[in-house]
Parts: structure tokens; sequence; C-alpha cells
């Protein structure tokens, strides 16, 4: 069994490879510099090559690759997953968001992610559009809830987290797999992915704190959203079995 997943030099796509590696798949990483995404022939071979039964979408990178990737999937009936965000909800929304919940993105990150949902449903109707939180990791490395925390810190001696915002929010570990359970157990069609149910940003970052000591944080009161994404379907572990 073979699964092909694009974004490894990323976040979320390594944690998708462990998973899979520890249900017995053997990964393959799609490799941009060897396989030019803009040419869907080599793209095509590239796969009948390795004649996976799932590819996972996770990397950024044209529309058009994204297309073209359903595409070939719907025609070589191999299961194809394309990682979305909950930043296709803008700001201006207010959640919590279910799945039958309109999206109208504010910035150029939700719009293009949005514009690869309707890509690859349009070309394949049977794919599966897995739309993550954020992420939060174990260091502060890579795109990831600590990185920012670490950033903040570096830039302003201290990182500010609201209490009165309510991020969709998964570790890692979860959020990979769920993806795989997701992929395996439901058919296809849109999932929202999150953790956290009840916690403000304030709050998991007091959590992270006691994992790691030396981060600073203070409590803001200044930016008030609700992005969490609720989805009964999708099984993942939450935030309160860890924070309590």
């Amino acid at each position: 069994m073979k699964v092909i997943i694009t974004g490894m030099n990323g976040t979320v796509a390594p944690w998708i490879a462990k998973v899979y590696k520890s249900k017995g798949y053997e990964v393959v990483s799609f490799d941009r510099t060897k396989t030019n995404i803009d040419d869907e022939d080599a793209i095509l071979k590239f796969i009948e090559t390795q004649d996976p039964r799932v590819i996972i979408h996770c990397a950024l990178g044209p529309v058009k690759w994204a297309e073209s990737l359903a595409r070939i999937c719907r025609m070589l009936d191999i299961t194809f997953v394309y990682t979305s965000t909950v930043s296709v909800f803008g700001n201006q929304q207010k959640g919590p968001f279910v799945v039958s919940d309109s999206v109208i993105p504010s910035d150029d990150y939700g719009t293009y992610k949005k514009q690869c949902e309707d890509a690859c449903l349009s070309i394949n109707p049977k794919s599966y559009i897995l739309r993550l939180g954020w992420q939060i990791g174990y260091d502060e490395f890579n795109n990831q809830m600590l990185h920012y925390i670490y950033d903040k810190m570096k830039s302003e001696g201290v990182c500010k987290l609201s209490s009165r915002f309510y991020p969709s929010a998964s570790f890692l570990e979860d959020t990979a797999l769920s993806i795989y359970e997701v992929v395996l157990n439901l058919p296809p069609g849109l999932y929202l992915l999150n953790s956290n149910h009840k916690y403000s940003l304030y709050e998991i970052g007091l959590y992270l704190k006691k994992q790691h000591p030396l981060i600073k944080i203070e409590e803001d009161l200044s930016f008030i959203y609700d992005n969490r994404m609720f989805d009964i379907r999708v099984p993942i572990k939450k935030l309160s079995e860890l924070i309590g």
C-alpha cells in the first residue's frame, strides 16, 4: 500500500506520513524538483509509476496543481485528499462554524484555499476536503502555535494572547490521526477537523506554558473572535482531554 503526500517539508505532512507509516503504508513524497507541477502529463506519469491508493495534497502551490491531482485521482480511481483551512472563513464571519456554513474569505490565503477546494470538487466530486485549524506542535519551529509564540517573544519580548479569541486548534499528531481515520472510515466530502471546543487562545497558551516554562505570555482582551469548527462526524481527540 502506498500513499503519496505533497508538502513533506511543511508542518502537517510529516505527521500524516508518520501515521500512515504506522498503519503499514509506504509513504512517497511528491518531489516538485523532480516532477514539474505545471505539467499534468509528468504528474500522471509519476503517479502511475508509484500506483498509490491515496494522494494527500498538503503543499501550497498553484490551483492548477491541485486540479491536476484531483483529475488524475478521479481517472485512476485513487482516493484524493486536500487539506484546507479554517481561514476560508473570513474575520467578518461569526463562529462557531459547521459544514453547512458558507465561506467568505477575508484574505489572500483564505481565498486561495477556497479556490483550491472548489477546483478539486469540480474536477473530482469524490475528493476529501479537510479544513484544519491552528496546529499545535512541540517545539519552536515550523508554522504552528508554539512557533508563533516564540516569534512574538523574539520581536516583542512577550506574546500577548487573547482570552476572547476561541480558535480552531489541534495538536499535530491528533490532526494526522484524524485525517487517517476520516479517509479510512467516512465517505468523501467536506470535513472540519478541530480539537478545541471551549478554550480561549490565552487558556491554551497557559497550558503550553506548563510544558514550556520559558515561554512568556500575557493576556490580551482586544481581539474578539471565534472561529471554532464543529463536525460531530470527525474522530479527533479534544483539547479538554489534555487541558482538563
